[in-house]
């Protein structure tokens, strides 16, 4: 015990002890309410990493550095011409490097699949494997090292080397079952109902009037609806959501019959029923045959 306490309070363990530290102070406060699991942001679920904070950030910096030593070592001298070509340089291979910086750091989030949970997940279990691998190598490889006559401070870099390539490896196969419980789930809005078909529940459905209902999950949601046209819908009407007005907070609908056509007489579809029986079987003689051919399967 005394072995490993030493190893995690020497270089390299030390740097995952002190992340691994401040990670169980910030989960401390996370289960007090004091601060947001996701803090840092990152779960995206199964889509792909947005990096656009991270370029935008990388290039900022890397511009405003660039542009400020520049600006005061030509100032003097060289302000003019070489004012210019140093800064039009400069500005162009940086912002080249941290574009490329951060859309490799994207494939690499995305291969690792590291995005699936926010960040402060994913740097609390990169700590707590990265102490555990540095410490435990420390431990075991120390007495080796030292036995072959290698400085300590190599061993230390190897070690801490290795621990972080672990520590992200471990953490990508971990990350991956956790997925799911970080997915945001989104409720659905007034306007995701445009499109549906609902059935008028009032007498009257006009400019200034109008409900109707609509199923959702075996539930019946009442909504407020208007109508164009005076008259063309009344009580046990199927109409169309045509449009939301968030304004006003009701949607526009439009007779369902209108826009399909309306349904065929009743003396057209008794008839349609009719040619669709076997030639030679009048209705009345239906049932006598059903019960003929049955007899006839049986024996």
């Amino acid at each position: 015990m005394a072995e490993v306490l030493a190893a995690s309070l020497a270089f390299p363990a030390v740097i995952f002890t002190v992340a691994l530290a401040l990670a169980l102070i910030y989960w401390l406060f996370v289960l007090l309410g004091a601060v947001d699991l996701d803090l840092l942001g990152g779960a995206h679920g199964h889509a792909a990493p947005d990096l656009g904070g991270l370029e935008g950030a990388a290039k900022g910096a890397l511009e405003g550095a660039a542009k400020g030593a520049l600006e005061g070592a030509a100032k003097g001298a060289l302000e003019g011409a070489a004012k210019g070509s140093l800064e039009g340089a400069a500005k162009g291979s940086l912002e080249g490097a941290a574009t490329g910086t951060a859309e490799d750091a994207g494939s690499l989030l995305a291969a690792l699949q590291l995005h699936r949970v926010p960040a402060t997940v994913t740097l609390t279990l990169i700590a707590a494997f990265g102490w555990f691998t540095s410490a435990l190598s420390t431990v075991l490889v120390e007495p080796l090292w030292l036995g072959w006559g290698l400085p300590r401070w190599t061993l230390g870099v190897a070690v801490l080397a290795g621990s972080l390539a672990a520590a992200v490896i471990s953490t990508s196969l971990a990350v991956r079952p956790l997925g799911p419980l970080f997915v945001t789930r989104h409720a659905q809005s007034k306007k995701d109902l445009v499109g549906r078909v609902c059935v008028v529940s009032t007498g009257r459905v006009d400019e200034r009037f109008g409900q109707a209902t609509i199923d959702e999950g075996g539930a019946s949601h009442i909504l407020d609806v208007r109508c164009d046209t005076p008259g063309a819908l009344r009580r046990g009407d199927r109409a169309l959501l045509v449009s939301w007005d968030p304004d006003r907070e009701v949607f526009s609908v439009e007779p369902l019959d209108a826009l399909l056509g309306p349904p065929p007489p009743l003396a057209e579809r008794g008839a349609s029923r009719v040619e669709a029986r076997p030639a030679g079987v009048e209705e009345d003689d239906a049932p006598a045959a059903r019960a003929a051919d049955e007899r006839q399967r049986r024996g």
